[in-house]
């Protein structure tokens, strides 16, 4: 009897210890540093990040976040900066910025699909509209087709 009673607990013990164990994750295949140079906090929207999806973000006035993904589909991840308006700017227009890198994922590795340029970020001196009063600037450290690079947000009146 008490084998059977030593058996069974071993069996029970052996069981739970079984079903806690971890499930891989998949590797990072990108990363994207935001270094937040502005007098205010923004929010940071990713598609697709560490084995989740829709992740929101707030980056700090003055905080540097990496952003990481580890997609492995071609449709891959985009990542959203709501860039925020100089405090200076009394009524300023737009109310927010958009700030937009496009990522896909084949032949084993992560691609820049559509950078910011592509993806028509605004406000900035390129691209901006009639009102328009103040803009963003995002510095890359790395040309912005590189999948781990870092960017850095300014804003001034326009």
């Amino acid at each position: 009897m008490k084998k059977i009673l030593v058996l069974f607990v071993f069996l029970i013990l052996g069981c739970k210890t079984e079903s806690k164990k971890n499930v891989a994750s998949d590797p990072v295949t990108l990363t994207l540093q935001v270094k937040n140079s502005t007098d205010q906090d923004f929010r940071f929207h990713q598609t697709w990040a560490v084995d989740k999806g829709d992740v929101m973000t707030v980056v700090k006035a003055g905080e540097t976040i990496t952003f990481k993904s580890n997609t492995h589909s071609p449709s891959g991840t985009v990542f959203t900066a709501y860039i925020m308006p100089p405090k200076s700017v009394a009524q300023p227009n737009p109310g927010n910025g958009n700030f937009q890198m496009t990522y896909g994922y084949w032949s084993g590795s992560a691609h820049v699909t559509c950078d910011n340029n592509c993806n028509k970020g605004y406000p900035t001196s390129t691209v901006h509209y009639t009102g328009n009063n103040w803009k963003y600037e995002a510095k890359f450290r790395d040309a912005e087709s590189s999948i781990n690079n870092l960017v850095e947000f300014t804003t001034s009146k326009m």
